[in-house]
């Protein structure tokens, strides 16, 4: 019987008239809750909980006759099982998460369940759980899985179980000074901030550390203790008193450690500063005459930051040697006590006889300390260009730098100037507003001129730098101006410029010094073959242009790169869609010689699809190709790609993946229409692949997701 069913049992009595009988249970008139219950009528009720031992002993006594009895035998079994939801959970520190247990049987047993926790840091560190399943995490996070036991009281041995996890989610925050003097003290404060629901240990612990110090040599720090804020956060202070000598490096370093995840603990250094000082920022500067420099002073090692200032000597300064003003006054305010706020140095009208005059900064709280700084003093402000003389070619690019001396102001106006700037079109280049300057695309006459620097501060005062415009010809670019070793044909190369020869006999484009068959349609461009020899090798390859009189341009390379390794496969998902740390090495197409602005270079795919075999037709679309996998073995499928420019057998055609999927035959199929037979085996992976297209000048072009694996 099930554990809380009923079964009624009769019994017959023989050889009397009187036929009523007593039920008993292992004995017990009437049974208990033991081992179950039997009324008058002989309706067994089976025990709520699962007896020991399970089988028990019906018994009919007869009233006539007392020495008469039957019994039957009882099995008393259990069909439970039991569940807990939820079956994993997360816990932060010190919450508290609510466990339920649902107890099925067939029959009617007692539903109470006894809970429990099991690991291997239980009882003592993984928190508890009361009567009705409501777990509390521990307030410090464990090492271990924590496992949430439910057991049947109806039947021992079922029992389920949940597991847990104890998360460790506060934040933790340290506010030290960033600097103190050496022998003072500051308070430090730390704060816990626990997440909604949970109560982690708030124990912090404190300590000193240091690259250049340890032990009392880095200072003391004395817990003050704890205070608990609205907001529900623990806030630690301690006082830390820095060593009387700074230690070297001077960088002291607090940590605090929460005993509810130790692995949380953070750190703050802390510069220990020498004692009492001053410093005046900037230590020297150069000021023309009547105008002003701004002047601070640090002071270290007191709480007094306020300073009295003099100019060689002469407190706020004179007429003379200049004058220290309050900050932003107009005219001069002269400074008439200490001040702890920046001021400004107001220079002389005219150069003083101690030149340079030496400001000092004396402190307030110790006049014994002082910090100086020595301004020269000029007669006017002077403009310096960068570069101060420079070479250019027609139509290059150069920037310049102006610097001036004498004031805070380092705005200047740019202007070209030279004897042979005038007239219309800007003979001689321009300059913008910021210093980059555009040479003119022919030289002028003269073709020296000066670009000149005009001081905003002061419109008198200049500066300038010589430029020539160089007659000879220049290379300003190259096209292409990288391309892949080992090409197995040859290409056109185009360089831009200017100076170059268009009439018989024009100028000679020179690669690696040997002069090619070259075309020069305009002055600024030149075109000339580049064999395969001349690029089999990685490397750089010298390219000059040299007009008939025998003037050479610069030398600019050709860079030839040797082809990488296997292509890197760059996996982007919905979840992930972006990756960095990815180099990617890019030539030009060999095609760039020749090519127009915007034109497509001969591996572009304007359109593919599948080619039927049967009348020879191609059925070109947009959309990718469906390569559907065969159950076994391998199968074929014809496809067909079409270029603007053409598309031809000597090409090398490879799909992307493992080398699973095969170009095993490739056809001319007219109009720039190439044919592919593919090789699909049935294990091929599933998804979008990539077609890639190369030249025999080893250009490459990829046709992404034309292909999709089903």
């Amino acid at each position: 019987m099930l554990l809380g069913n009923a079964q009624t049992f009769s019994a017959t009595v023989g050889g009397a008239t009187d036929t009523a009988v007593a039920w008993s249970v292992n004995g017990v008139p009437g049974g208990n809750s033991t081992v179950g219950t039997i009324a008058a009528d002989g309706l067994y009720t089976a025990p709520a909980d699962l007896p020991a031992p399970t089988t028990v002993q019906v018994r009919a006594t007869s009233h006539a006759n007392a020495s008469k009895s039957a019994s039957a035998q009882v099995s008393v079994a259990s069909d439970i099982s039991l569940s807990l939801s939820p079956t994993t959970a997360s816990v932060e520190l010190g919450a508290t998460k609510a466990f339920q247990a649902t107890l099925s049987s067939n029959g009617h047993p007692d539903p109470s369940v006894r809970w429990s926790l099991a690991g291997t840091l239980c009882p003592a560190s993984c928190g508890s759980i009361d009567a009705n399943g409501n777990y509390t995490a521990p307030q410090i996070l464990p090492s271990s899985g924590i496992s949430v036991v439910a057991r049947s009281v109806a039947d021992n041995s079922k029992q389920a179980t949940a597991s847990v996890s104890v998360t460790s989610s506060f934040s933790l925050t340290l506010s030290t000074p960033a600097s103190i003097v050496a022998g003072n003290s500051a308070s430090v404060t730390a704060t816990l901030q626990p997440v909604a629901g949970s109560n982690p240990s708030t124990t912090l612990t404190w300590s000193l550390s240091g690259p250049g110090c340890s032990g009392a040599a880095c200072g003391t720090l004395t817990s003050e203790g704890n205070l608990l804020t609205a907001t529900g956060a623990t806030q630690a202070s301690a006082t830390y008193i820095a060593p009387v000598t700074p230690p070297s490096p001077n960088n002291v370093v607090i940590t605090i450690t929460p005993q509810a995840d130790p692995s949380r603990k953070i750190t703050a250094a802390v510069t220990i500063l020498n004692a009492t000082g001053v410093t005046v920022i900037p230590a020297s500067a150069t000021r023309a005459t009547s105008h002003r420099l701004t002047l601070s002073a640090t002071v270290t090692g007191s709480t007094n930051s306020a300073v009295t200032w003099n100019v060689n000597g002469v407190v706020s300064g004179n007429s003379t040697f200049g004058q220290i003003c309050v900050a932003g006054s107009a005219p001069c305010q002269p400074l008439t006590g200490p001040s702890a706020s920046p001021v400004e140095y107001l220079a002389p009208g005219a150069m003083p006889s101690q030149n340079p005059v030496v400001i000092q900064a004396v402190s307030q709280a110790d006049p014994s300390k002082s910090g100086s700084a020595l301004i020269t003093v000029i007669a006017h402000i002077v403009v310096t260009i960068q570069p101060g003389s420079v070479t250019l070619s027609p139509g290059s690019v150069q920037p310049f730098s102006a610097s001036v001396l004498g004031t805070d102001n380092q705005n200047v106006i740019w202007q070209v100037q030279g004897a042979g700037c005038s007239g219309a079109g800007s003979p001689c280049g321009a300059i913008d507003a910021t210093g980059i300057y555009t040479a003119p695309a022919t030289a002028p006459t003269p073709n020296t001129l000066q670009i000149v620097a005009i001081s905003s501060d002061d419109v008198g005062q200049s500066g300038s730098a010589s430029v020539t415009i160089s007659t000879a010809p220049a290379i300003l670019s190259l096209l292409p101006a990288s391309v892949y070793a080992g090409g197995a044909a040859g290409f056109t190369l185009k360089v831009e410029g200017s100076g170059y020869r268009t009439s018989s006999p024009g100028a000679s484009l020179l690669i690696a010094g040997t002069a090619r068959t070259t075309t020069c349609s305009l002055t600024t461009e030149c075109t000339a073959p580049v064999t395969p020899a001349d690029v089999a090798a990685a490397g750089d390859l010298a390219i000059q242009v040299r007009n008939p009189d025998g003037t050479t341009s610069n030398m600019v390379n050709l860079v030839v790169v040797a082809p990488g390794g296997p292509d890197d496969v760059i996996s982007l998902t919905t979840g992930n869609p972006a990756v960095s740390g990815k180099d990617i090495v890019v030539v030009e197409p060999t095609t760039a010689g020749v090519s127009l602005p915007g034109a497509s270079v001969d591996l572009n795919v304007a359109a593919l699809g599948v080619f039927s075999t049967a009348n020879n037709s191609c059925s070109l679309g947009g959309s990718p190709v469906h390569l559907v996998r065969p159950s076994s073995g391998t199968a074929a499928l014809d496809v067909c790609l079409f270029s603007l420019s053409g598309l031809d057998v000597s090409m090398t055609y490879t799909v992307s993946g493992a080398g699973d999927i095969a170009v095993i035959a490739k056809q001319p199929a007219g109009l720039g229409i190439i044919h592919l037979t593919l090789q699909i085996p049935s294990t091929a992976a599933l998804g979008a692949r990539t077609l890639f297209i190369s030249n025999t000048n080893l250009d490459k072009t990829a046709a992404s997701g034309a292909l999709e694996v089903q």
